[in-house]
């Protein structure tokens, strides 16, 4: 059996006031390319289809179509739950009927969970969920942390599964030492959302969400797919990419790896605002955060590289780090002239002293003052 995971698509996204709608239609088009390269047997979706709860209808056409063509005319069973910025109860809807062509879409969390039971693996669909909601299903006021709700559903999963059988979860969480980035959703207030990896033992593959990287965790069975679009500069290093995964009978085989190319990449660069328009960077269209590293005063500076690169997304200048701090006292800094103060000033700020000529104009500058005052 050979099964595509993926995640945090996150329809209807919107970066920095640009809609990524149709990125997202061009690498889920790349993602059917693979899985059809692939001859997978089924598509794992864990969680956030959409990126809010109540999405664009340009969005959910989009699912729509992607959905019917994967299970519908590529005939393949999905595998989908709801994530932390799907509604629940929309995703759920029709999800009695979607079975009849193995679309099955868990949108709420239920008190018995039932397996999609296949000839050798158990999947197991755990939507999003928070422990008020659990505590109240299972009628456990003992549950009150995120570990606590998934330590219980494990637990009455592990209660009645086949052991014969490969267990595989599909789930949205938080694993303590997963590394997140700018563009998720915080689950709750500090670290009360994590979940420890102990509450996955016993499955062969744990299918999660909600972590963008690729990478976010490294584990033997549990796994983020990551997004499979960049949705944040934080993002701007990652090899975005779906996870193939196979069994022979119920025995994990193999995790790769196959990498996403988008339409237009997310990316990081910096240079003079002369360099970048008369050297022009390589894929000038795609969405870039501009690092400017002139030191004199700029006028429109944005609009002087728009016509060059046309989705800049954000532009600052590039900061000056301070590697030493000079903690002089008061009466110390009231003995220095003012020309030595203001240099002291422009080192602190640029980085750098001032030049022989600024020394002078400021010179001219400080006695003009005094002379007023007088």
């Amino acid at each position: 059996m050979k099964l595509l995971h993926t995640a945090d698509l996150h329809l209807g996204k919107i970066v920095s006031g640009v809609s990524m709608l149709e990125d997202q239609r061009y690498i889920l088009k790349e993602i059917t390319k693979i899985i059809e390269q692939e001859k997978v047997d089924g598509i794992i979706i864990a969680g956030d289809l959409y990126d809010r709860s109540i999405p664009p209808t340009s969005a959910v056409s989009l699912l729509n179509d992607t959905l019917y063509h994967w299970n519908v005319e590529l005939k393949l069973p999905i595998y989908a739950i709801s994530g932390n910025h799907d509604s629940a109860e929309r995703l759920n809807f029709g999800s009695a009927w979607y079975k009849n062509t193995k679309l099955f879409m868990a949108g709420k969390l239920m008190k018995t969970i039932e397996p999609i039971s296949l000839p050798e693996a158990e999947i197991w669909l755990v939507p999003y969920h928070e422990p008020a909601l659990v505590r109240e299903l299972l009628e456990d006021d003992e549950i009150r942390s995120y570990e606590d709700a998934m330590q219980a559903i494990t637990k009455q999963i592990r209660s009645v599964w086949d052991a014969s059988k490969a267990q595989i979860l599909v789930g949205h969480a938080f694993v303590s030492g997963g590394i997140p980035s700018d563009s998720e959703r915080q689950l709750s207030v500090g670290n009360v959302d994590r979940v420890s990896t102990n509450a996955f033992e016993g499955f062969q593959y744990v299918a999660l969400g909600h972590l963008h990287h690729p990478h976010a965790i490294t584990h033997p069975t549990i796994h983020y797919s990551g997004s499979p679009l960049k949705y944040s500069f934080s993002e701007s290093a990652d090899q975005k990419s779906v996870r193939i995964v196979s069994f022979s009978g119920s025995e994990l085989t193999e995790v790769r790896e196959v990498p996403l190319i988008p339409h237009k990449d997310m990316r990081i660069e910096s240079g003079t605002l002369h360099d970048l328009t008369t050297h022009i960077l390589d894929h000038p269209d795609d969405y870039l955060a501009i690092q400017l590293e002139d030191k004199g005063a700029l006028m429109d500076p944005i609009g002087k590289l728009r016509p060059f690169y046309p989705n800049i997304l954000h532009l600052e200048r590039q900061k000056v780090e301070i590697t030493s701090q000079n903690e002089e006292q008061f009466e110390e800094l009231m003995k220095k002239e003012d020309i030595e103060l203001f240099d002291q000033f422009f080192e602190h700020v640029r980085g750098e002293h001032i030049t022989e000529k600024q020394h002078d104009l400021m010179t001219e500058v400080f006695n003009e003052v005094r002379k007023e005052e007088d």
